[in-house]
């Protein structure tokens, strides 16, 4: 289907901020024109097109994510055989949360995701009052690969991680041959903060040492190729973080390089820091 016209908007709330990309289709081209970065309370005060659609990110600590193999039995629908186990883990009832899952490991295996139905109600609620009600939501680090996928030049091998870095908050994915196999966001008392650099190296350190856990723990990254690049996003991402996770885990370490012909010329110089946005509107 060709997209003649239309507006879209990916957008993310975390700390007291809201991280807001927009996209325009003419024609059927699609151009991202607005990346911004304001305070909740700013919001209102922005003149903003109402009438496109908004999908919005959803933290990994905001969610209960399960990993499922999957029955070679054709017979079961994989998605309701995920939902079906995650539900069954949960410690509330089911009517409290969204349910959906992915597909990874070229289908060997799905990832459940249940997220807090009063948490997302609260966000969709907020950009309802003071924009337009979202059309639907996704884990951060899923919309980050998508971000990736549809508005980044490839780089590196066959196995890559992303990673997008706001003040307090890192999600990751690692992708391999370009489709997600493994996702997830760092725990951490720290965060990046300007006038506390003890507190920018605590976690900084807690970024390295959770990409190490994962790969030595999760069987399908210990066992695969090599890692060949990280690669950094989001409000927090620049030269001087990309050479300290290069220095702690030892393996090449850049931001991403955008296509530069799928952006309005004044926000292009941007464009790195905002996968998640990209991704929620690549769909």
């Amino acid at each position: 289907m060709v997209e003649l016209s239309g507006r879209k908007y990916g957008a993310e709330i975390y700390d007291d901020r809201i991280r807001l990309v927009g996209v325009s289709t003419s024609a059927g081209r699609k151009t991202v024109d607005m990346l911004m970065d304001i305070s909740t309370d700013g919001i209102a005060t922005q003149s903003l097109d109402a009438g496109g659609s908004l999908y919005m990110a959803v933290s990994e600590n905001s969610a209960i994510i399960k990993r499922v193999k999957i029955s070679p039995d054709r017979s079961l629908d994989p998605d309701k055989l995920a939902q079906f186990e995650l539900v069954a883990s949960l410690l509330d009832d089911q009517i409290r949360y969204y349910l959906e899952s992915f597909e990874i490991n070229s289908g060997r295996e799905r990832l459940a995701v249940a997220y807090k139905r009063s948490e997302i109600d609260s966000k969709l609620d907020f950009f309802r009052d003071h924009f337009i009600k979202p059309s639907g939501f996704q884990l951060r680090s899923w919309a980050m690969a998508a971000g990736y996928t549809h508005y980044c030049r490839p780089g590196g091998g066959r196995l890559i991680c992303l990673i997008d870095i706001t003040d307090s908050l890192a999600s990751y994915c690692f992708v391999e041959n370009g489709r997600p196999i493994h996702l997830g966001a760092v725990i951490s008392n720290a965060g990046i903060n300007d006038s506390d650099p003890g507190r920018s190296k605590a976690f900084l350190l807690d970024i390295i040492a959770t990409i190490q856990y994962q790969m030595l723990t999760y069987d399908k990254l210990s066992q695969s190729v090599p890692l060949s690049v990280i690669i950094i996003t989001g409000k927090r991402c620049n030269q001087e973080l990309a050479v300290g996770i290069e220095k702690g885990l030892g393996i090449k370490t850049v931001l991403p390089e955008m296509r530069k012909e799928l952006f309005a010329p004044e926000v292009f110089p941007e464009s790195h820091k905002y996968l998640v946005g990209l991704g929620l509107t690549a769909e």
